[in-house]
């Protein structure tokens, strides 16, 4: 890989443990697209000074909405 040589910073590893750990939760075959809307989610809670159970948590949350949405709020 190409990113292995390369220095992180303490932060953005965190938040790369972080989504892994919220992305490892669902079914390996989850999209592209889900799984930017997972990021996007945790980087945007993160701004906001949530600590990194919170953003597990949210995440998780999160994703299980995008797997199983429900009916009541999907407008269907």
């Amino acid at each position: 890989r190409a990113w292995q040589g390369m220095v992180h910073c303490p932060y953005c590893s965190a938040m790369n443990d972080i989504i892994e750990r919220v992305l490892s939760s669902a079914d390996p075959s989850l999209g592209f697209e889900a799984r930017e809307k997972v990021r996007n989610y945790i980087s945007l809670l993160a701004s906001t000074g949530k600590t990194s159970r919170q953003l597990e948590l949210f995440g998780r949350a999160y994703l299980q909405e995008i797997l199983k949405p429900d009916p009541r709020y999907t407008g269907c």
